[in-house]
């Protein structure tokens, strides 16, 4: 099957299609499910991306749990900000393997345009609003012609940037909106909250006025935000909890003899702090590297321990960046490893690694913190969790007794929890996250009953 933007040639000209049409040539399935993303369509760069490759990866499970699409009159559809293939962030084998999910469900792969495409990080846009609002009206358009001659379209829309798709797409009442709050501006109060709260409520007025349209909550801590200081109701939020899709392929190779001694750039011969996320405040890194080396200097066995840090930089901020090194340079020489670009299979070797002792979170706030769910999922039995204590690690973490949380957010509160995590020894109790198919299937069956014909 071609496979969509392969080339510089390809991704410049017109929107390209893959996946057979439903049925004959001019019959169109009654029904569509769009997934449109910043990330996990054409790159893979963050945990935004991994939910939505994984929602591809899965979805022959997810459609075998969710009774409304056990059909053959709907279709799936991706729509990606049109990624120049020249780019670093561009990866072929995502774009095929989400375009060959979408021709097993009869729908295709398209693109849309917008101003800058040469990477990820100018994609992305980070806070300029302008930028976001000609995305929403670039991927409307094509939402627009995907539309035409269907009766029920489900849009899935993952990403900050996609909050006011409503506003393009008014006039079609036919086409259902859920966006999906990886992000939300009074959580994350950072720099760019005052223009994201805004740009938010804008769209959240949009989607009230639609009746049929969501709000998807990825942790329960989410839900009860959206529902006190959003003013949302209960009939406007849909569940789609972040998790792991553990039967992912690439996690299979983890299940290998020795998997766990590869830790590439990670020296695998000392006892491990791991902590790991988008290389962005909200994250802590900059209280991870005092803390660590206040922990260091309360250590006997110091030269023992090293630290390392997996904050790929793709979509970060320079000047952020910048202080992280500063900081890293108070540490001794040879402490730590800093991995400054994604590595998707990384965190899981290490997590299953003997050599790591400790994983630490330090997030200044989180909606399903999905780090967090890794560790649960993927970690080794013995290793200690160091958590700032903040409510949804709160929530992920009532059923596991041996771990270490700390507040306030500050290097000497982290410094003493990773001293009684590395002098008391930590485990984790497995079993406790929900499974992604499962996770997926409840959001988009409390979205799809509209879709039952009886409505027509």
């Amino acid at each position: 099957m071609a496979v969509p933007g392969h080339d510089r040639r390809e991704a410049i000209a017109a929107p390209a299609r893959s996946g057979p049409a439903h049925g004959g040539a001019e019959e169109v399935p009654d029904a569509a499910l769009v997934v449109v993303s910043i990330d996990g369509l054409s790159s893979l760069k963050c945990g935004i991306g991994c939910v939505v490759h994984w929602f591809f990866e899965a979805i022959d499970e997810i459609v075998a749990s969710t009774a409304e699409l056990r059909h053959d009159n709907w279709s799936l559809h991706a729509l990606s900000p049109r990624l120049d293939p020249a780019s670093d962030d561009y990866a072929s084998d995502i774009v095929a393997d989400v375009a060959t999910a979408c021709g097993r469900y009869r729908g295709d792969f398209r693109w849309f345009d917008v101003a800058d495409n040469s990477s990820l990080k100018n994609v992305w846009s980070l806070d300029d609003v302008d930028r976001w609002r000609s995305m929403c009206e670039s991927a409307a358009a094509e939402i627009r012609r995907l539309a035409e001659g269907r009766s029920r379209v489900t849009v899935l829309a993952h990403g900050t940037m996609f909050a006011t798709l409503r506003s393009h797409l008014a006039a079609w009442p036919h086409v259902q909106l859920i966006y999906m709050t990886h992000t939300l501006g009074r959580v994350f109060l950072d720099a760019n909250s005052r223009n994201r709260t805004s740009y938010e409520d804008e769209g959240f007025a949009l989607m009230r006025a639609a009746t049929r349209d969501r709000i998807g909550f990825v942790g329960t801590y989410y839900r009860d935000v959206l529902l006190t200081e959003y003013d949302r109701r209960e009939q406007d939020l849909v569940p789609f909890q972040n998790a792991v899709y553990i039967r992912s392929r690439r996690f299979a190779e983890l299940a290998e003899t020795g998997a766990g001694t590869d830790l590439g750039p990670v020296p695998g011969d000392k006892r491990l702090v791991f902590s790991w996320g988008r290389c962005v405040p909200q994250k802590g890194f900059d209280v991870v590297i005092p803390a660590f080396g206040a922990f260091l200097r309360e250590r006997d066995d110091a030269e023992d321990w090293h630290l390392v840090l997996l904050a790929p930089q793709e979509v970060a901020a320079a000047e952020y960046v910048a202080s992280l090194h500063e900081q890293l340079r108070e540490l001794p020489p040879g402490s730590y490893t800093f991995v400054e670009h994604f590595e998707p299979l990384l965190p899981f070797r290490i997590l299953a690694s003997p050599a790591l002792e400790i994983c630490v979170f330090a997030s200044r706030f989180e909606a399903g913190p999905l780090t967090l769910i890794e560790a649960l999922a993927f970690g080794h039995e013995d290793v200690g969790i160091a958590w700032h204590d903040i409510p949804p690690m709160r929530h992920l973490l009532r059923d596991q007794p041996k771990t270490f949380g700390f507040a306030p957010l500050r290097a000497r509160e982290m410094a003493e929890a990773m001293l009684r995590a590395a002098d008391d020894g930590g485990g984790i109790v497995k079993g406790s996250v929900i499974d992604f198919a499962t996770s997926m299937s409840a959001g988009l069956s409390a979205s799809l009953s509209w879709w039952d014909t009886s409505e027509a």
